[in-house]
C-alpha cells in the first residue's frame, strides 16, 4: 500500500481468509479493505418491509394485521426495484450477504458466512475481478430510505459489460467511500474508461 492509499486495513479475520484465497490460486497481493456489502436496494427492502410489519401489528394488534403491512410494503419495494436504472448494464449477482475485497491487484465479492449478529466470515468467492477489467466506478450516493437506515450505493462496470451495484450499509459507509476512493485511484482517470 503506498504513503497517498485511501484504503482501510481489513480486519484481520476477514483478511486471513482472503490471503488465503490469493494463496491457494498463487497470488501475492496485499489486502487493503474487506467490508460488508449488499445487493443495491437490499437494506431499504428489508427495512421497509419490517417497518410495514411493525405498523400493521401496530394497527391491528393481530399478526394477520403485521402481514397486510408486510404486503403493503412488498408492493412498495417492487416499485422501486422496477424504477431503478438499470441501462448500464446488467446485473452481477450478489448475495445477500457479501463482503466486498480490494486487493493490490483484484476486486472480489464473498458470500458471508454469519456466525451471530456481528460476526461474520467470508465463506467462498463468488467474483474475482482483476483491476484491469473495472472500467469504471460511479459516484457513491448516499441513500435514505424510510426512517433512519441510510446506505452508500455504487456501480462499478466491469469488462464484460455487467455492472456490480451494490451497496455499503450505514455503519461502514465511511470506509466504503474510501474503499471506493482507493479503487478509482487504482484504476485510473476515469474519462479514459467507458462508461
Amino acid at each position: 500500500m503506498t504513503e497517498s492509499s485511501l484504503a482501510i486495513p481489513a480486519k484481520e479475520y476477514y483478511a486471513k481468509r482472503v490471503r488465503h484465497y490469493l494463496a491457494v490460486r498463487g497470488l501475492d497481493e496485499e489486502v487493503l479493505a474487506a467490508l460488508p456489502i449488499s445487493p443495491a436496494g437490499l437494506a431499504k427492502a428489508r427495512q421497509t418491509r419490517d417497518i410495514g410489519g411493525v405498523v400493521g401489528e401496530a394497527s391491528g394488534g393481530t399478526p394477520q394485521s403485521a402481514g397486510a403491512g408486510r404486503g403493503i410494503a412488498t408492493g412498495i419495494n417492487a416499485r422501486r426495484d422496477a424504477a431503478v436504472d438499470r441501462g448500464a448494464g446488467p446485473d452481477l449477482p450478489v448475495p445477500k450477504s457479501s463482503m466486498l475485497v480490494l486487493t493490490t491487484g483484484r476486486l472480489l465479492v464473498f458470500s458471508v458466512f454469519q456466525l451471530g449478529l456481528f460476526n461474520a466470515r467470508p465463506k467462498s468467492s463468488k467474483w474475482d475481478i482483476p483491476l484491469a477489467d473495472v472500467l469504471w466506478v460511479s459516484q457513491p450516493s448516499r441513500d435514505s430510505g424510510i426512517g433512519l437506515v441510510k446506505v452508500l450505493r455504487v456501480e462499478i462496470g466491469v469488462s464484460s459489460g455487467h455492472v456490480l451495484r451494490v451497496e455499503f450499509p450505514q455503519v461502514v459507509a465511511e470506509k466504503g467511500a474510501s474503499l471506493i476512493a482507493e479503487l478509482a485511484r487504482r484504476i485510473g482517470p476515469l474519462d479514459s474508461k467507458a462508461r
